[in-house]
């Protein structure tokens, strides 16, 4: 009974140094390498445990490179964050199971010798205390690294105020374990601790599908934004066709008047006549011309018919064949959405837009002016629309679309300058 007991804190001690380093660092892995890493954990600590000091330098610095050894091969690099996910799983767990048993080494007198001998119902408590504790403590620390929130804070407070009842029951009734009262009330006690441990697996459960449903909502609403860009896309495009076909009615106007001119000999007037109209012609809309439809489309779409706004597109656009148009286009829209939003009702408009290739990764920048700092006044970048519909979502999908592309995404200001950089990898050749 009690090697299954250790065996299974040993298997529990592992799947939560997956979980954790895998929550930090929110990458996606394959089942096989977690159940690779959770068995060669188990491994490497029953082995340190029969043959080396429990928690020595020699087995945790094993241990945390198996962790680390995970996490490069889940997310195909090795970073500062996965170094410091590793760190943080062992070090939590040194610092736990040493605090804890200093702790309960001064309420208990001689406690090495209580959790070592006969009475296993101390050694089962200090154990599942252990777990409960160092549970709190990850969790806690992966909310706080959360930057997408899928957790509330009401979450968050439910799980530290269940947890740290816990962990006094269980104090408590260790307390109780400890004296003589134990023999008498053997059962109730284990009662009471089966139950402590049953409310915090199934604390565990509900709040992994209330994280999963928050997540879909998450996603939903995504998903609505993309179709309401989409719905507006389809409305620029009907109102482009309807100028293009307006044009082509009204050049052919012009051409006949330039005819009629010709064939009466009066060649000074044709050549007035073209003067006049080329500056029309040119003004049509055409922000800018690549070899990227996509990226033409969407900016002289919507920057063409912009008006007293000074607008600066610079650099040498890259390949952005790998990434899927519709993604192209709700990126590109976005960001442009965003910046023509900022600048509405300022008297000095102006919207920049900077390609540039540097050691083969692409980057983009946008810039436009703004009234006031909006990383001060905004800095979670909240949608200030009257009827906050949007909540901001433009620059979650914008998120969302470089993280897929395993790019980076920073916002800055430089002046009466707001920016948002953006670096893509390069395509593979």
């Amino acid at each position: 009974m009690r090697i299954a007991f250790e065996l299974a804190a040993t298997l529990f001690d592992s799947w939560l140094a997956v979980w954790f380093v895998k929550k930090f660092c929110k990458f996606e892995d394959k089942l096989s390498w977690r159940i690779g890493t959770i068995f060669l954990l188990v491994a490497v600590t029953e082995f340190s445990n029969e043959y080396m000091a429990q928690f020595s330098v020699g087995a945790t610095l094993i241990l945390a490179l198996i962790t680390l050894l995970y996490t490069a091969v889940s997310a195909y690099k090795i970073d500062f964050r996965q170094v410091l996910a590793t760190c943080l799983f062992w070090i939590s767990l040194v610092v736990v199971s040493s605090l804890l048993f200093v702790i309960l080494s001064i309420i208990t007198k001689d406690f090495e010798n209580l959790i070592m001998g006969s009475n296993a119902l101390v050694r089962y408590l200090y154990v599942i205390l252990h777990k409960i504790v160092l549970t709190a403590v990850l969790w806690l620390i992966v909310m706080f690294v959360s930057i997408e929130g899928k957790i509330s804070k009401l979450n968050s407070a439910l799980t530290f105020l269940i947890l740290t009842v816990s962990v006094i029951g269980l104090g408590a009734t260790m307390y109780i374990v400890i004296t003589e009262a134990s023999i008498q009330f053997g059962v109730q006690l284990t009662v009471i601790i089966l139950a402590f441990l049953g409310t915090n697996v199934i604390l565990y459960v509900m709040l992994s599908q209330i994280s999963r449903l928050q997540k879909v909502e998450y996603e939903h609403k995504i998903l609505e934004e993309k179709s309401a860009f989409d719905s507006t896309r389809y409305e620029e495009t009907n109102a482009i066709w309807h100028n293009v076909r307006t044009i082509q009615h009204d050049m052919k106007h012009h051409l006949s008047v330039i005819q009629a001119q010709l064939d009466s000999g009066n060649v000074e007037e044709s050549r007035e006549y073209l003067t006049k109209l080329l500056p029309e012609i040119e003004s049509m809309g055409r922000v800018i011309r690549s070899d990227n439809k996509t990226i033409d489309y969407i900016i002289n779409s919507k920057l063409g018919a912009l008006k007293d706004t000074q607008i600066v597109i610079s650099g040498l656009i890259a390949d952005f064949s790998d990434i899927e148009d519709r993604d192209l286009a709700c990126l590109f829209g976005n960001l442009l959405d965003n910046a023509i939003e900022a600048i509405a009702d300022l008297e000095e408009k102006r919207i920049e837009i900077i390609f540039s290739i540097e050691n083969s990764s692409r980057m983009i920048i946008f810039k436009n002016t703004i009234g006031a700092s909006v990383l001060k006044t905004n800095p979670n970048l909240r949608s200030t629309k009257k009827d906050g519909s949007s909540h901001g979502y433009g620059h979650k999908i914008v998120e969302k679309i470089v993280k897929d592309n395993r790019g980076m995404i920073d916002y800055f200001e430089e002046g009466d300058m707001f920016g948002v950089q953006i670096i893509l990898p390069g395509i593979s050749k």
